[in-house]
């Protein structure tokens, strides 16, 4: 029995080398450790011991991989940042603004009504639109 769970442990370890999932990687780990247990373990309790070893894999590398990713959010160096309203149109209060050497659409938070050359200050960015408030 043991060597199936070496078979598969192997070719987990080749899949994973192709996929970069890292959850294969803990598969192709729980099925060699699997096929070690089997010199001393045999039957039902191996395959037990294979789905315990896999779930206990899985949940590390998910706890892992969550605990690099957070606190790693890049800061949004847009936010606070002065803007020049170039245009004002007329549907749902849209704004060109000159940003960066390029025009932006943009809206007003704060409901004021700028005149075109006016300032404004970057409040928050949703896809490709920002949100802009008067200048203190």
């Amino acid at each position: 029995m043991q060597w199936v769970f070496l078979i598969a442990g192997l070719l987990a370890a080749l899949a994973e080398m192709h996929s970069g999932t890292f959850y294969l990687a803990g598969i192709a780990t729980a099925a060699l450790a699997t096929a070690g247990l089997g010199f001393w373990i045999t039957g039902t309790p191996l395959v037990v011991a294979f789905v315990v070893l896999c779930a206990a894999l899985t949940v590390l590398i998910t706890i892992t991989r969550k605990r690099r990713t957070l606190g790693h959010d890049l800061a949004d160096f847009d936010l606070g940042q002065s803007v020049t309203i170039r245009t004002i149109g007329q549907p749902g209060n849209r704004l060109s603004v000159n940003y960066r050497g390029t025009q932006w659409d943009a809206v007003m938070d704060d409901g004021s009504t700028p005149a075109p050359g006016d300032n404004a200050v970057i409040k928050r960015k949703t896809d490709k639109l920002l949100h802009l408030v008067a200048p203190p």
